[in-house]
């Protein structure tokens, strides 16, 4: 039954084999075993393409008297089987709870295999930086060779989405050996495909091809529908580049017609696209239609299905910070509970006098403390937050800038540093005065505010001209969150100034692994990117380059 279980996705076939042996001698297994075998029965039917069946089987499973360890697996297949099926919402719930759990699991291979489902499930769900994040975890840690092969699969996919990686980088050609090596074709083909994706959006056809057809016939017997439809919408795509629309519109159709039970998809997208085409340049114009028709359709629902992902983390983000707010309230709650019993417990032991004293006396002293701190906060206002924006001024910024560089330096932990100025903010004051100036400078402050941290240490410098520091933030994170501030800021609406103009910012980034961990380095390094994002054309964001 182990040996089933080892072979599931590198040997489908075999595997099939034993679990017919075994299913005919049920009977003379233990209660564990039966559960076991459960587990691989519910695996095959949902790597098949029945996840619907499936998944009932290891719901079962997490409510019966199975083992830890194997309920534990039973709910990271789920989660699996939620996401390969885009319930998201469902997915994010499990996950929530596998994750809380994974600290008491002894396994350590279950507890590896459940840092892999959470990265995979936010490689789906589109998170990619959280997808890398924990399928770093797991590369890492003292682990076998399947795992390393599932885990650089992960890494690759998050990288490539991420802008991190190229068609001739080392790492996608390392993953390939390393799965091949340990027979994990499945994902061995998957890697392969991240590549073949890289080539045909190159316009290379015929590497894409050199890769495709020698590999097609692993991917079809692998019996796995995803994988399978992207090798024919690849093959079609590639043909199509080459002008080959019999080839192409045959591939076409196969990537429809395996892909019937999956629903809307990019492959699928992508075969409907072709047909179009084809139909066009044969002047089959109402066939070209109908496939356009189709096309249109199917690629609406899968933008449909990537902004329900973003909802469902969205959503789930939100529910987490709910539910925190919820056990603050408790706290609180409990606190009081105790202070009353206190209470009750002096009025016992003391006279009505005393306690009259008390009262007043403590009534005193909470007016004195809140006078008290009013006066503190309001000075502290004045002498660390920028009387304009709200954010931290330059003064306090050096503060807590050099606090920060000194812990991540003492911890070994990365530190990105952000540095953006408003472009051509001197033609908003000249055009429609300071007035409408300040106001541009409190709604960028504000959208910038509202997209970070609690720890990243947001400062303006100065004019028009901003900073973030942010604590344990590595280049392409804070890449990301650049991208997203100058985005945001682009998106400002303007009209409720009573003008109407637009706004952009040019960035630079740097980290303290490119500039070190002196203050005036590393804001002058990412000085120095965000003049050349002003000098490119402005409204982008720049690497810092030593």
């Amino acid at each position: 039954m182990k040996y089933a279980d080892q072979i599931r996705s590198s040997d489908p076939e075999l595997s099939n084999t034993l679990l017919l042996e075994l299913q005919k001698q049920k009977e003379q297994l233990t209660l564990e075993q039966q559960f076991y075998l459960k587990y691989l029965l519910a695996y095959q039917l949902t790597f098949q393409g029945n996840p619907g069946e499936g998944l009932k089987l290891f719901k079962e499973l997490t409510e019966s008297k199975a083992s830890k360890s194997l309920k534990f697996r039973a709910s990271i297949t789920i989660i699996n089987t939620l996401a390969n099926t885009q319930k998201w919402n469902e997915g994010l719930t499990y996950l929530s709870k596998a994750l809380e759990l994974l600290p008491s699991i002894e396994n350590k291979e279950i507890m590896q295999t459940g840092l892999m489902v959470a990265a995979n499930f936010y490689n789906q769900l589109g998170q990619y930086d959280l997808g890398y994040k924990y399928a770093e975890k797991l590369s890492l840690l003292p682990i076998n060779d399947r795992n390393l092969c599932l885990s650089k699969g992960v890494i690759i996919e998050a990288k490539i989405n991420l802008e991190l990686l190229t068609e001739n980088s080392s790492e996608i050609k390392q993953g390939i050996e390393i799965c091949d090596k340990v027979g994990e074709s499945l994902m061995s083909s998957f890697i392969r495909s991240f590549l073949i994706r890289l080539h045909i959006s190159n316009q290379q056809a015929d590497k894409a091809l050199n890769i495709l057809l020698p590999n097609l016939k692993v991917a079809e017997n692998s019996h796995y529908p995803r994988l399978i439809i992207i090798f024919y919408s690849s093959i079609a795509k590639a043909y199509s580049l080459k002008q080959n629309y019999i080839e192409s519109e045959k591939y076409a159709l196969k990537t429809i017609a395996r892909a019937e039970l999956l629903g809307a998809s990019q492959p699928v997208v992508q075969a409907y696209e072709i047909l179009y085409q084809i139909a066009e340049q044969r002047k089959d114009f109402k066939l070209a239609l109908e496939y356009h028709v189709k096309y249109t359709k199917a690629n609406k629902t899968y933008l449909d299905n990537i902004k329900t992902k973003h909802l469902a983390y969205q959503l789930a983000e939100h529910q987490a910070i709910e539910q925190e707010t919820r056990i603050q309230l408790l706290d609180e709650q409990n606190k009081l509970l105790r202070v009353e019993q206190d209470l009750a417990q002096a009025e016992a032991e003391n006279n009505k006098l005393f306690i009259s004293l008390l009262i007043a006396l403590s009534t005193l002293l909470i007016f004195w403390a809140y006078k008290s701190r009013l006066t503190q906060k309001r000075l502290r206002q004045m002498a660390e937050y920028d009387a304009l924006t709200g954010i931290y001024n330059r003064g306090h910024f050096t503060q807590l800038a050099l606090s920060s560089l000194e812990y991540c330096q003492n911890s070994n932990l990365p530190l990105s540093c952000i540095l953006f100025d408003l472009d051509k903010f001197k033609n908003i004051n000249d055009s429609y005065g300071h007035t409408c100036g300040d106001w541009v400078l409190k709604k960028t402050a504000d959208v910038c505010r509202n997209i970070g941290r609690k720890n990243d240490i947001f400062v303006r410098l100065g004019g028009e001209e901003f900073c973030i520091l942010l604590p344990g933030c590595d280049l392409p994170t804070a890449k990301e969150f650049a991208e997203l501030c100058r985005r945001e800021i682009a998106a400002i609406d303007c009209t409720e100034s009573g003008a109407n103009f637009n706004v952009t910012a040019s960035f630079g980034i740097t980290t303290a692994q490119l500039s070190g961990f002196d203050l005036d380095k590393i804001i002058a390094d990412a000085d120095q990117a965000m003049y050349l994002s002003k000098n490119n054309g402005r409204n982008q964001v720049t690497l810092f380059t030593p």
